[in-house]
């Protein structure tokens, strides 16, 4: 990387964590500044990572993969999976009460989740998807809740998107199922109702046809960032259903029929 670069990026980066630190929405980084593909995007996010950690956001406590079900990539538009970091201030259990920011929304997505069990680091060959089973120490079901805090997501690019860990905000863990298998993840089948209507559906294999494909997908990208996945992490793998925006007073709820269910419900914007 050339003096040149990383001055950008890290020009990037910061121009990033000014705006998840505010309410401000972010608009398209200039020119300049704006990276220009998906290798640049994880660069400015792991400068980024690093500031947010130390500014209330707690250290990492794992990834989402964005895009790997059919119904995500034809909404956004872009056809590979793309990863974000998460955090440990913003990942809750069983059930959470989110406030609706002032500006930009909320959506929420229904994901299925594991947590790893020991550390994926570099190593002479590429991780497979029987590498990552057996790293898996438990499933659970989640929902993902994304924020667009964007003035026009669809002009920021997909590099500045996974720059800005690709829409993440938090997420709400379901109980732990330390001893599913995890190869029969792809039978996984689970629901999302939003105030009691069911509003979309999906089963594991949608996942790219398997989810321990996308988790070995995410174990040797992060050897390639730099960033290896460690025991603890938790996975967010991807959406059934399409993103759903909700407003102040929705509750929302994921039924799986294999691991159990999990809710979020939605308040008012704090004074």
């Amino acid at each position: 990387m050339t003096d040149g670069t990383a001055s950008r990026i890290e020009a990037a980066a910061r121009l990033i964590v000014s705006t998840r630190l505010s309410p401000d929405l972010l608009e398209p980084l200039p020119e300049a500044l704006r990276p220009t593909s998906d290798a640049d995007g994880y660069a400015v996010q792991r400068l980024a990572r690093a500031t947010l950690e130390s500014s209330g956001f707690g250290r990492q406590a794992g990834w989402k993969i964005g895009c790997t079900t059919p119904v995500m990539q034809a909404y956004l538009a872009i056809d590979s999976p793309c990863a974000g970091a998460m955090f440990l201030a913003n990942v809750w259990q069983q059930d959470h009460t989110f406030s609706v920011p002032t500006s930009g929304r909320l959506g929420v997505e229904c994901e299925i989740a594991v947590r790893i069990g020991r550390d994926l680091r570099a190593r002479d060959r590429p991780y497979q998807a029987d590498d990552v089973a057996g790293a898996v120490a438990a499933s659970m079901a989640a929902i993902e809740v994304v924020e667009d805090r964007y003035l026009d997501y669809q002009a920021l690019g997909t590099p500045t998107l996974i720059a800005d860990d690709f829409f993440h905000h938090g997420c709400v863990l379901g109980s732990q199922h330390e001893s599913f298998d995890a190869g029969s993840l792809r039978e996984v089948r689970a629901s999302m109702a939003i105030d009691g209507v069911e509003v979309g559906s999906g089963v594991g294999s949608d996942i790219l046809g398997d989810p321990l494909e996308v988790l070995s997908w995410l174990a040797n990208s992060c050897v390639s960032w730099g960033s290896p996945l460690l025991a603890g992490d938790v996975v967010l793998l991807g959406s059934l259903v399409q993103t759903n925006w909700v407003a102040a007073g929705s509750t929302v709820e994921v039924l799986n029929e294999s691991l159990g269910p999990v809710r979020a419900t939605f308040a008012p914007p704090t004074r």
